[in-house]
């Protein structure tokens, strides 16, 4: 694996809304042919977004972030919408954007708890950021998908 000299950096919907989208589009709409409705889902406005740059300014990979609460109140942050252009995609561009991304959860809270909806495809590529398996497989835009979270096993239902 390469490690591409790339910039992350978190952005807000309404500046950023065009690369996300096209990124997005390509990844999950154009290669992995999930709708139009199950990839709009009416949360980007909330959430927290990040974007990976090359230098050159061309935007490559995109990741964002919800901002939940459990059921006891402490922050919670579902991470999603994990994608990286086909051509960058094996050179450390994902992972890299990862770390960039549980490193901000992380500083917002430190005993933030951290979890994801991975494809099982990629279940090894998220273990080896710390994130644990649990529960069963689950179907989401028709593909086969498991929860992860980071660093332990987490015993309560999802708010």
């Amino acid at each position: 694996m390469n490690n591409l000299a790339c910039h992350h950096q978190q952005v807000s919907w309404p500046a950023a809304q065009q690369a996300l989208r096209d990124i997005r589009t390509r990844v999950f709409m154009d290669e992995q042919h999930v709708s139009a409705q199950d990839e709009w889902d009416g949360l980007d406005e909330t959430a927290v977004h990040f974007l990976t740059h090359l230098d050159d300014g061309q935007a490559i990979a995109t990741a964002r972030v919800l901002v939940e609460t459990d059921t006891q109140g402490r922050p919670l942050y579902h991470i999603g919408r994990v994608a990286v252009l086909k051509a960058y995609r094996g050179q450390g561009v994902g992972r890299t954007l990862m770390v960039y991304v549980m490193n901000w959860c992380l500083h917002q809270s430190p005993d933030a708890r951290l979890y994801l909806h991975a494809q099982t495809a990629r279940v090894a590529f998220y273990q080896h950021l710390g994130f644990v398996p649990q529960g069963t497989e689950f179907m989401d835009a028709g593909i086969p998908h498991i929860t992860m979270w980071y660093g332990r096993v987490h015993q309560e239902p999802l708010p």
